[in-house]
């Protein structure tokens, strides 16, 4: 994680839509109030670092890159879902089995 460059209100808001995240869901998962996390998206307060950390370590979890500097601006990109990362997540659903009653295979 690269504290040296703090992510902005707007990269947190970005990350969390790429995500289609709630508030809820990202205050949650980073262990802070919704109303902290609604607080620091509006930029109306100056967030703690450990927050953002916390904040920043949830998203890059799920994949969230954040990029940008002051002079080119700032922005966010979802890295892809490896093949390991899906396998570790168990299979993927298969689709149902079509199976016959026995009174319909009894009228064919």
């Amino acid at each position: 994680m690269d504290l040296s460059h703090p992510i902005t209100p707007a990269q947190i808001r970005a990350g969390r839509g790429l995500l289609k995240w709630t508030q809820g869901v990202l205050a949650s998962r980073a262990s802070v109030s919704v109303v902290t996390l609604n607080m620091i998206e509006s930029d109306q307060v100056a967030p703690r670092i450990r927050t953002l950390a916390s904040i920043r370590s949830v998203l890059e979890g799920e994949g969230i890159r954040f990029i940008g500097s002051e002079s080119e601006g700032f922005g966010v990109m979802m890295r892809p879902r490896s093949g390991q990362e899906e396998a570790s997540r168990g299979p993927s659903p298969k689709a149902p089995k079509k199976t016959t009653s026995s009174s319909m295979r009894a009228a064919e």
